[in-house]
Protein backbone atom coordinates (compact mmCIF):
# COMPACT_ATOMS: atom_id res chain seq x y z
CA UNK A 1 0.00 0.00 0.00
CA UNK A 2 3.42 2.51 0.55
CA UNK A 3 4.09 1.94 -3.36
CA UNK A 4 1.89 4.60 -4.76
CA UNK A 5 3.27 6.61 -2.17
CA UNK A 6 7.00 6.37 -3.60
CA UNK A 7 6.80 9.07 -6.14
CA UNK A 8 6.44 11.51 -2.89
CA UNK A 9 9.23 12.96 -0.62
CA UNK A 10 8.80 10.38 3.05
CA UNK A 11 8.41 13.79 5.56
CA UNK A 12 5.59 12.07 7.11
CA UNK A 13 6.59 8.38 7.36
CA UNK A 14 10.01 10.07 8.31
CA UNK A 15 7.87 10.76 11.56
CA UNK A 16 5.99 8.36 11.67
CA UNK A 17 9.01 5.98 11.75
CA UNK A 18 10.58 8.06 14.32
CA UNK A 19 7.68 7.76 17.19
CA UNK A 20 7.44 4.33 16.39
CA UNK A 21 10.86 3.87 16.96
CA UNK A 22 10.69 6.42 20.17
CA UNK A 23 7.64 4.12 21.51
CA UNK A 24 9.38 1.30 21.23
CA UNK A 25 12.36 2.34 23.00
CA UNK A 26 10.32 4.31 25.82
CA UNK A 27 12.26 7.53 24.69
CA UNK A 28 10.64 10.65 22.69
CA UNK A 29 10.73 11.32 19.03
CA UNK A 30 13.45 13.95 19.82
CA UNK A 31 15.85 11.47 21.08
CA UNK A 32 15.92 10.03 17.57
CA UNK A 33 17.69 10.65 14.49
CA UNK A 34 17.17 8.72 11.44
CA UNK A 35 19.86 7.68 8.76
CA UNK A 36 20.70 5.45 5.53
CA UNK A 37 21.24 2.92 7.55
CA UNK A 38 23.41 3.38 10.51
CA UNK A 39 26.63 3.80 8.32
CA UNK A 40 24.98 7.51 7.34
CA UNK A 41 25.08 8.19 11.57
CA UNK A 42 28.90 6.77 11.76
CA UNK A 43 29.67 9.20 9.34
CA UNK A 44 28.04 11.99 10.48
CA UNK A 45 29.58 11.64 13.82
CA UNK A 46 32.90 11.40 12.42
CA UNK A 47 32.07 14.57 10.58
CA UNK A 48 30.60 16.48 13.01
CA UNK A 49 33.10 15.42 16.29
CA UNK A 50 36.61 14.83 14.61
CA UNK A 51 38.75 16.78 13.02
CA UNK A 52 43.04 17.06 11.89
CA UNK A 53 43.09 17.92 15.36
CA UNK A 54 40.86 15.65 17.49
CA UNK A 55 41.40 12.20 16.61
CA UNK A 56 38.87 9.20 16.22
CA UNK A 57 39.56 6.24 18.58
CA UNK A 58 38.48 3.04 16.62
CA UNK A 59 39.87 -0.52 18.29
CA UNK A 60 41.55 -3.16 15.59
CA UNK A 61 40.07 -4.73 14.53
CA UNK A 62 36.56 -3.31 14.79
CA UNK A 63 33.85 -2.36 12.10
CA UNK A 64 35.78 0.02 9.40
CA UNK A 65 33.62 2.55 8.18
CA UNK A 66 34.39 5.61 10.67
CA UNK A 67 37.93 4.67 10.37
CA UNK A 68 38.25 4.52 7.03
CA UNK A 69 36.26 7.85 6.50
CA UNK A 70 37.80 9.77 9.01
CA UNK A 71 40.89 9.13 7.42
CA UNK A 72 39.50 9.79 4.39
CA UNK A 73 38.64 13.61 5.34
CA UNK A 74 42.20 13.71 7.51
CA UNK A 75 41.26 13.01 10.63
CA UNK A 76 44.15 10.86 12.43
CA UNK A 77 42.81 7.13 13.80
CA UNK A 78 43.91 5.71 16.79
CA UNK A 79 43.33 1.92 17.00
CA UNK A 80 44.43 0.25 20.48
CA UNK A 81 44.27 -3.64 19.52
CA UNK A 82 41.58 -6.12 20.93
CA UNK A 83 42.79 -8.13 24.51
CA UNK A 84 44.12 -11.49 24.35
CA UNK A 85 40.42 -12.53 24.66
CA UNK A 86 39.75 -10.17 21.01
CA UNK A 87 37.02 -7.99 23.53
CA UNK A 88 37.83 -4.34 23.36
CA UNK A 89 40.75 -3.24 25.17
CA UNK A 90 38.95 -0.25 27.61
CA UNK A 91 41.52 0.43 28.99
CA UNK A 92 43.95 1.65 26.08
CA UNK A 93 40.88 3.46 24.27
CA UNK A 94 40.43 5.10 27.11
CA UNK A 95 44.12 6.12 27.13
CA UNK A 96 43.66 6.98 23.78
CA UNK A 97 40.73 8.78 23.94
CA UNK A 98 43.03 11.78 26.04
CA UNK A 99 42.29 14.56 23.43
CA UNK A 100 40.59 12.88 20.96
CA UNK A 101 37.03 14.14 19.13
CA UNK A 102 35.08 11.06 19.03
CA UNK A 103 35.66 7.23 20.57
CA UNK A 104 33.85 4.57 18.14
CA UNK A 105 32.67 1.80 20.60
CA UNK A 106 31.44 -1.56 18.97
CA UNK A 107 29.33 -3.38 21.53
CA UNK A 108 29.18 -6.41 20.83
CA UNK A 109 32.21 -5.55 18.64
CA UNK A 110 32.35 -6.17 15.02
CA UNK A 111 34.08 -8.58 14.02
CA UNK A 112 35.13 -10.43 16.88
CA UNK A 113 31.79 -10.53 18.20
CA UNK A 114 32.52 -9.94 21.98
CA UNK A 115 30.61 -7.63 24.51
CA UNK A 116 31.37 -5.61 27.39
CA UNK A 117 28.49 -5.55 30.27
CA UNK A 118 26.52 -2.58 31.65
CA UNK A 119 28.81 -1.96 34.06
CA UNK A 120 32.27 -2.04 31.95
CA UNK A 121 30.56 0.30 29.32
CA UNK A 122 29.35 2.61 32.10
CA UNK A 123 32.66 2.80 33.49
CA UNK A 124 34.51 3.81 30.41
CA UNK A 125 32.11 5.90 29.82
CA UNK A 126 32.88 8.09 32.98
CA UNK A 127 36.65 7.37 32.87
CA UNK A 128 36.78 9.30 29.30
CA UNK A 129 34.09 11.92 30.50
CA UNK A 130 36.84 12.66 33.84
CA UNK A 131 40.12 12.34 31.60
CA UNK A 132 38.65 14.09 28.25
CA UNK A 133 35.74 16.21 28.82
CA UNK A 134 35.33 17.27 25.00
CA UNK A 135 35.65 13.68 23.91
CA UNK A 136 32.41 12.21 22.59
CA UNK A 137 31.61 8.68 22.82
CA UNK A 138 29.59 6.50 19.64
CA UNK A 139 28.16 3.30 21.06
CA UNK A 140 27.17 0.92 18.26
CA UNK A 141 24.41 -1.60 19.12
CA UNK A 142 24.35 -3.28 15.74
CA UNK A 143 23.91 -6.16 17.16
CA UNK A 144 22.33 -5.80 20.57
CA UNK A 145 19.44 -8.02 19.92
CA UNK A 146 21.42 -10.85 19.80
CA UNK A 147 23.48 -10.69 23.23
CA UNK A 148 23.18 -13.22 25.47
CA UNK A 149 25.22 -11.96 27.86
CA UNK A 150 23.79 -11.64 30.80
CA UNK A 151 25.79 -9.03 32.54
CA UNK A 152 24.91 -6.44 29.03
CA UNK A 153 22.56 -3.96 28.94
CA UNK A 154 21.84 -1.18 26.34
CA UNK A 155 23.87 2.22 26.87
CA UNK A 156 20.55 4.26 25.88
CA UNK A 157 19.86 5.43 29.02
CA UNK A 158 23.13 6.67 29.31
CA UNK A 159 22.90 8.68 25.99
CA UNK A 160 19.54 9.95 27.62
CA UNK A 161 21.38 11.30 30.48
CA UNK A 162 24.94 12.03 29.24
CA UNK A 163 25.08 14.47 26.26
CA UNK A 164 28.75 13.14 25.55
CA UNK A 165 27.87 10.07 23.98
CA UNK A 166 25.08 8.34 22.29
CA UNK A 167 24.22 5.19 20.74
CA UNK A 168 24.00 3.92 16.83
CA UNK A 169 21.16 1.33 15.67
CA UNK A 170 20.40 -0.29 12.37
CA UNK A 171 17.38 -2.26 11.23
CA UNK A 172 20.50 -4.53 8.64
CA UNK A 173 20.66 -7.25 11.34
CA UNK A 174 18.13 -9.11 13.16
CA UNK A 175 15.21 -6.83 11.00
CA UNK A 176 16.69 -8.28 8.09
CA UNK A 177 16.61 -5.13 6.07
CA UNK A 178 20.33 -4.56 5.33
CA UNK A 179 19.73 -3.57 2.14
CA UNK A 180 16.75 -1.33 2.78
CA UNK A 181 19.59 0.93 4.39
CA UNK A 182 17.32 2.37 7.82
CA UNK A 183 19.03 3.16 10.78
CA UNK A 184 19.21 5.76 13.55
CA UNK A 185 20.96 7.26 16.43
CA UNK A 186 19.68 7.74 20.22
CA UNK A 187 20.43 10.51 22.61
CA UNK A 188 20.22 13.77 23.62
CA UNK A 189 18.67 16.46 21.61
CA UNK A 190 21.34 18.54 21.60
CA UNK A 191 23.92 15.89 20.71
CA UNK A 192 21.62 14.81 18.00
CA UNK A 193 21.45 18.27 16.69
CA UNK A 194 25.14 18.52 16.43
CA UNK A 195 25.30 15.76 13.74
CA UNK A 196 22.21 16.60 12.31
CA UNK A 197 23.50 19.38 9.92
CA UNK A 198 26.39 16.20 8.23
CA UNK A 199 22.88 14.30 7.71
CA UNK A 200 21.27 14.09 3.69
CA UNK A 201 18.16 15.11 4.16
CA UNK A 202 15.25 12.50 3.39
CA UNK A 203 18.23 9.94 3.25
CA UNK A 204 16.09 7.16 3.86
CA UNK A 205 13.18 5.91 1.37
CA UNK A 206 9.54 5.81 1.08
CA UNK A 207 9.73 2.25 1.39
CA UNK A 208 12.13 1.06 3.52
CA UNK A 209 10.64 3.78 5.89
CA UNK A 210 7.11 1.76 5.85
CA UNK A 211 8.76 -1.33 6.38
CA UNK A 212 11.29 -0.32 9.42
CA UNK A 213 8.12 1.09 11.05
CA UNK A 214 6.41 -2.51 9.99
CA UNK A 215 8.94 -3.95 11.92
CA UNK A 216 10.48 -1.98 15.02
CA UNK A 217 7.66 -3.16 17.41
CA UNK A 218 7.64 -7.34 15.98
CA UNK A 219 8.83 -8.97 19.21
CA UNK A 220 7.78 -12.00 18.33
CA UNK A 221 9.28 -11.83 14.97
CA UNK A 222 12.80 -10.49 16.93
CA UNK A 223 12.18 -13.47 19.61
CA UNK A 224 12.29 -16.23 16.71
CA UNK A 225 14.79 -14.86 14.90
CA UNK A 226 17.51 -14.69 17.96
CA UNK A 227 16.04 -18.12 18.70
CA UNK A 228 16.89 -19.38 15.25
CA UNK A 229 20.33 -17.90 15.41
CA UNK A 230 21.32 -19.47 18.51
CA UNK A 231 20.67 -22.75 17.23
CA UNK A 232 22.60 -22.30 14.39
CA UNK A 233 25.50 -20.75 15.82
CA UNK A 234 26.04 -23.59 18.39
CA UNK A 235 25.65 -26.07 15.73
CA UNK A 236 28.30 -24.23 13.89
CA UNK A 237 30.08 -23.68 16.60
CA UNK A 238 30.08 -27.25 17.76
CA UNK A 239 31.28 -28.20 13.96
CA UNK A 240 34.32 -26.34 14.47
CA UNK A 241 35.24 -27.53 18.06
CA UNK A 242 35.65 -31.14 17.14
CA UNK A 243 37.84 -29.97 14.00
CA UNK A 244 40.27 -29.00 16.78
CA UNK A 245 39.54 -25.24 16.10
CA UNK A 246 38.84 -22.93 19.29
CA UNK A 247 35.86 -20.56 18.71
CA UNK A 248 35.43 -16.94 20.59
CA UNK A 249 32.48 -16.77 22.46
CA UNK A 250 30.07 -14.70 20.61
CA UNK A 251 27.52 -12.64 21.49
CA UNK A 252 26.33 -11.44 17.76
CA UNK A 253 24.99 -13.29 14.51
CA UNK A 254 28.76 -14.52 13.60
CA UNK A 255 31.63 -15.68 15.07
CA UNK A 256 35.38 -15.56 14.62
CA UNK A 257 37.44 -18.90 14.63
CA UNK A 258 41.27 -18.86 14.65
CA UNK A 259 41.70 -21.33 11.77
CA UNK A 260 45.58 -21.24 12.16
CA UNK A 261 46.12 -20.44 8.68
CA UNK A 262 46.20 -17.71 6.33
CA UNK A 263 42.51 -16.68 6.00
CA UNK A 264 42.46 -14.83 2.33
CA UNK A 265 43.30 -18.44 0.94
CA UNK A 266 40.68 -19.97 3.05
CA UNK A 267 38.16 -17.58 1.86
CA UNK A 268 39.18 -18.02 -1.65
CA UNK A 269 39.14 -21.91 -1.37
CA UNK A 270 35.20 -21.58 0.17
CA UNK A 271 33.85 -19.24 -2.41
CA UNK A 272 35.04 -22.05 -5.20
CA UNK A 273 32.46 -24.32 -3.20
CA UNK A 274 29.61 -22.15 -3.08
CA UNK A 275 30.65 -20.84 0.42
CA UNK A 276 31.29 -17.41 1.27
CA UNK A 277 33.01 -16.15 4.59
CA UNK A 278 33.76 -12.63 5.99
CA UNK A 279 36.01 -10.09 5.01
CA UNK A 280 39.84 -10.25 6.95
CA UNK A 281 40.60 -8.11 9.84
CA UNK A 282 44.15 -7.37 10.50
CA UNK A 283 45.76 -7.91 12.61
CA UNK A 284 43.78 -11.22 13.04
CA UNK A 285 45.16 -12.41 10.34
CA UNK A 286 44.38 -16.39 10.62
CA UNK A 287 41.13 -15.82 12.53
CA UNK A 288 37.85 -16.02 10.08
CA UNK A 289 34.67 -14.39 10.84
CA UNK A 290 31.62 -16.74 9.80
CA UNK A 291 28.55 -15.18 9.30
CA UNK A 292 25.68 -17.36 10.77
CA UNK A 293 22.43 -18.26 8.51
CA UNK A 294 20.04 -20.65 8.29
CA UNK A 295 20.40 -23.88 10.02
CA UNK A 296 20.81 -25.84 6.15
CA UNK A 297 22.89 -22.98 5.15
CA UNK A 298 25.21 -23.69 7.93
CA UNK A 299 25.06 -27.41 7.47
CA UNK A 300 26.12 -26.57 3.69
CA UNK A 301 28.86 -24.54 4.88
CA UNK A 302 30.30 -26.59 7.70
CA UNK A 303 31.06 -29.64 5.13
CA UNK A 304 32.81 -26.96 3.20
CA UNK A 305 34.37 -25.85 6.23
CA UNK A 306 35.54 -29.52 6.95
CA UNK A 307 36.47 -30.08 3.24
CA UNK A 308 38.93 -27.02 3.08
CA UNK A 309 40.63 -27.00 6.67
CA UNK A 310 41.35 -31.14 5.73
CA UNK A 311 43.23 -30.21 2.64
Amino acid sequence: STFPDAKRYPVLLEDELTAEIARTLGVKPENIMLGCGSSEVLRSAVQAFTSPARALVSPSPSFELAADYARFIGTPVKSPRVDAKLRNDLDAMADAAKGAGLVYFCNPNNPTATVHGKAAVAGFVDKVGKSSPQTMVLIDEAYHEYVEDPTYATAIPMALDNPRMFVARTFSKVFGMAGMRVGYAVGRPETIARMKGWMLGSSVNQLALAAAKATVGDTARIADEKKKNHEAKVFTAKAFASMGYEVVPSDANFMMIDIKRDVKAFKAECIKKGVAVGRPFPPLNTYVRVGVGTMAEMQKAVEVFRSTLAG
